[in-house]
């Protein structure tokens, strides 16, 4: 049967720690809950005779006890140690931290900040200022030219430092968020476009020219048109996760950047040509070998990472621009929703099977006026639409 506490301690965490003191002899001492074992309870001498100034010496030992299992003091924690405490105690993908890292670095190169607690909502609008109306060089060069940041390159800024902030806050490293409070430049609306057949049969026989013969890329690519997948989570595939007998690919929840397992359907050719270049471990790790013989002078590892693929993968994709192709590796993703949704002409649906959500979807992926072409919709309702007479319902 539990203690039951007569008396409450609260913890600067706001968390509620009974007590109770007992009496042995002259001296009070006092039982609660061991913080380090569950349904356990300690029992600790204050060294007191009185019950006040037992009840006073009670707290004092409750909050030792207590202190090791508490997030340290907001107003005390240094950049450092909430960066470190990001990485460990957040569910981050390592391109968000390293994208929370880079934002951050930016920041703190305008403002002077020690600690998440110094910033205020007016260094935050400081940081606002300063950085949209500074330019930037793409030169090291001290003649190079300046350009002005443009106003999508600072809402991505303060968006990024908003969601920064949201963790901090679960971890208990800050007690506001004080980028909610900072409005952001407006953005252009630009409508989604979804690159042309044109442009990605482009693309592949720029990469068959230039790599002829190398079917990892080639398949990466297929896969990636094929699915929809965001380049980071496909580049995590390991082995095991292609299912040769009921032909399919999965994306396991870690894998996903919102977290959601994807079960992606692959035509018999696909599978069997994936199945022959897998590796031990990871799906693409063969790439690593490849690479020493069709990327001559290029930097390659002997170990196969997913970071290392990925940055691999971008990289091709950066070529093929630099030749004037205009297909790029996210315009294959917008390209699978935006044809999803004009076979299904639900947005929602598209959703579901691609994994991603129905809203971010319109707004950033989805070309409607491809998707929902109103020519192609009215020829299918052509005879749900037109008007029943003699001439039409007649037989002949």
């Amino acid at each position: 049967m539990a203690r039951i506490a007569k008396f409450h301690f609260i913890l600067p965490n706001h968390t509620r720690v009974g007590y109770s003191l007992k009496q042995r002899g002259d001296i009070f001492r006092v039982q609660f809950a061991d913080p380090d074992h569950a349904g356990k309870y300690r029992e600790v001498t204050t060294g007191c005779r009185t019950s006040a100034d037992a009840h006073v010496e009670a707290a004092k030992l409750v909050l030792k006890a207590y202190a090791p299992h508490l997030p340290p003091d907001p107003k005390r924690v240094k950049w450092e140690d909430a960066l470190a405490e990001l990485e460990k105690g957040t569910h981050l993908r390592d391109r968000s931290l390293e994208v929370y890292t880079s934002t951050l670095r930016i920041f703190r190169s305008f403002v002077e900040s020690k600690g998440p607690a110094d910033v205020t909502v007016e260094v935050a609008k400081q940081f606002r200022r300063r950085y949209a109306t500074s330019g930037f060089k793409r030169s090291d060069k001290e003649d190079a030219r300046v350009y002005p940041r443009s106003a999508k390159t600072v809402e991505n800024a303060l968006r990024r430092l908003s969601g920064l902030w949201s963790h901090l806050k679960k971890l208990g490293y800050a007690t506001t968020n004080p980028w909610e409070d900072i409005p952001r430049p407006t953005v252009p609306k630009k409508a989604p476009v979804v690159p042309t057949e044109d442009d990605v049969t482009q693309f592949f026989t720029w990469l068959d020219t230039k790599f002829p013969g190398w079917e990892v890329p080639r398949l990466f690519v297929e896969v990636k048109a094929l699915s929809g997948c965001r380049l980071n989570d496909l580049c995590q595939v390991l082995s095991c996760q292609l299912d040769v007998k009921t032909k399919t690919l999965t994306i396991r929840a870690e894998q996903d950047k919102t977290h959601r397992e994807r079960v992606i359907p692959l035509p018999d050719d696909l599978v069997k040509r994936l199945a022959a270049i897998k590796g031990p471990t990871y799906l693409w790790e063969r790439y690593n070998h490849d690479a020493k013989t069709f990327r001559k002078g290029t930097k390659s590892k002997d170990e196969f990472t997913p970071d290392y693929f990925y940055n691999a993968m971008k990289s091709l994709f950066r070529d093929y621009g630099k030749t004037g192709g205009k297909l790029r590796s996210h315009g294959l993703r917008k390209r699978a929703i935006t044809l999803t949704t004009l076979a299904t002409q639900s947005v929602d649906a598209t959703a579901q099977a691609i994994g991603i959500d129905a809203q971010t979807a319109r707004k950033y992926y989805l070309d409607a006026q491809k998707a929902f072409s109103g020519t192609e919709l009215l020829k299918q309702m052509a005879d749900v639409l037109r008007l029943k007479t003699k001439d039409t319902t007649s037989e002949g």
